[in-house]
């Protein structure tokens, strides 16, 4: 499956957008889960400093968790490393 982050990047694009500066979650999960390994990936992708980027999740209770994707991806791959 694809997840709704990895739909969200492609809807941005499409509407031309390409860096990315925060993203929410809604979930169902308690307490509020952070996005998978794969999505954590391509929202690197789109962020030209990951130590900027803030990912906030929340569920219907009320519960909110947040992170920098720098912290949910440390030593990240970009395509800046490619010769």
């Amino acid at each position: 499956s694809v997840c709704a982050e990895r739909n969200a990047i492609a809807a941005a694009v499409l509407a031309g957008g390409r860096h990315l500066q925060a993203v929410a979650v809604c979930t169902d999960a308690s307490p509020p889960s952070s996005p998978c390994g794969g999505c954590r990936q391509v929202l690197r992708e789109f962020a030209a400093d990951p130590t900027a980027v803030t990912i906030i999740a929340v569920n219907s209770r009320g519960e909110r968790r947040s992170w920098t994707l720098a912290a949910l991806l440390p030593d990240s791959f970009s395509g800046t490393e490619l010769p």
